[in-house]
């Protein structure tokens, strides 16, 4: 492999070693001598090296001095620390650790293990902009998913249908997550409410979510037949391979028949509540076929019928909202949060908002692991 070419500092009080060692580097590098630290340092500061090679006993600004101003001014840059003393070599190596040198060598050295030092050097200077640039572009290519993922979400709610008001929380994590919603209305005073949520996370989840999305409007376009709207998900699903799973809550709300039809792939059982003087108890709407993946098929009756009308409300949730984990590694639990969903009062917009930031008031200000999603819907009171 070509040699790295570098720029290299070179600092030593006696004149014959520096020159010594810029010959030896001369011929591949591009190296600066400099015989006291102080001169060196102002250099330094108007232009940039790659490596600093130092004496450590200099008069003035000694080389641990030196280093020390170096890594202030440019971190990067990679420390050679020169001793030509065999007395107190534990103490120097220690301290020069304690400065951020990166090498620590004792004089005569031999033109090959000076060469391959820098050489070195050089190399993990290499690697390290080859992690940042990496790291950038994940960055960046992470922005780009999660910016494709809130642009799936719909954006005018809260918002009237008809007779059904739709509201809806996400806080996304600090990872892209595979959290998805959608609201659409049918003819006849009927909605599709849409919720699912993509195993994992990473740009790889925020395009299974576009897949979804895609593979939801095209099976809706004669009408919506939940179960073969939850097969065309499983078949979109089919290239990822077993491993890509998804959990699926598909409902049509009728407003004129007052009731739900309802499928629900391995979700969290939403919730319906409320009702007339709230006589109405509490319903959870549980899994009606195993969550989706390439290879499993719908149980024999994925579909079924709830009734739903004024007065009532229904909840579809994330996980990642009651496996918030408290300081002390407990979860929120799915009880508690369908307790403080019953018993939170005012607009559902309200309630979505309160719900998510007791989620995050139990996380007790630790980052989310997952996105938190929240789906309400409320049938208006007659």
């Amino acid at each position: 492999m070509k040699p790295l070419h570098g720029r290299v500092l070179v600092v030593d009080d006696d004149g014959a070693m520096l020159r010594t060692v810029e010959r030896i580097l001369a011929p591949v590098h591009a190296v600066r001598g400099f015989t006291s630290g102080e001169e060196a340092i102002r250099v330094f500061r108007d232009q940039p090296f790659d490596v600093a090679i130092i004496d450590i006993r200099m008069p003035g600004m000694d080389g641990f001095e030196l280093t020390r101003a170096i890594k202030e001014t440019r971190p990067a840059t990679e420390v050679i620390l020169v001793t030509g003393s065999i007395s107190d070599l534990d103490e120097k190596l220690i301290r020069s650790v304690k400065e951020r040198a990166g090498f620590f060598i004792t004089k005569p050295f031999s033109r090959s293990v000076l060469t391959s030092l820098v050489e070195r050097c050089l190399e993990i200077q290499a690697l390290e902009r080859e992690r940042d640039e990496l790291i950038q572009r994940l960055t960046e290519d992470l922005e780009r998913a999660r910016r494709f993922q809130m642009a799936l979400l719909p954006r005018d709610l809260p918002r009237d249908f008809g007779p059904i008001r739709v509201a809806a929380g996400y806080l996304s994590c600090q990872e892209v997550g595979g959290d998805f919603y959608d609201v659409v209305p049918l003819r006849d005073d009927r909605l599709l409410l849409v919720f699912a949520d993509v195993a994992g996370h990473g740009v790889a989840a925020a395009l299974v979510t576009g897949m979804i999305k895609t593979a939801l409007a095209r099976s809706i376009q004669d009408g919506p037949d939940l179960a073969a709207t939850a097969t065309a998900v499983t078949d979109c699903l089919a290239p990822l391979g077993a491993h890509r799973v998804v959990t699926l809550f598909l409902a049509v709300v009728d407003a004129r028949r007052r009731s739900l039809e309802y499928l629900n792939a391995g979700h969290p059982p939403p919730l319906i509540w409320g009702g007339p003087g709230g006589s109405a108890g509490p319903v959870e709407l549980e899994a009606t076929t195993p969550l989706l993946s390439f290879g499993l098929g719908l149980s024999k009756a994925p579909v079924r019928r709830q009734s739903f009308g004024p007065g009532q409300r229904l909840a579809v949730y994330s996980d990642g909202i009651y496996e918030a984990r408290d300081p002390s590694g407990a979860e929120w639990g799915r009880e508690p949060l369908v307790e403080a969903i019953q018993a939170t009062k005012g607009p559902i917009e309200e309630v979505a908002r309160l719900i998510l930031e007791r989620s995050r008031t139990h996380a007790g200000g630790r980052p989310a692991q997952d996105d938190l999603t929240l789906l309400l819907a409320e049938f208006a009171r007659g």
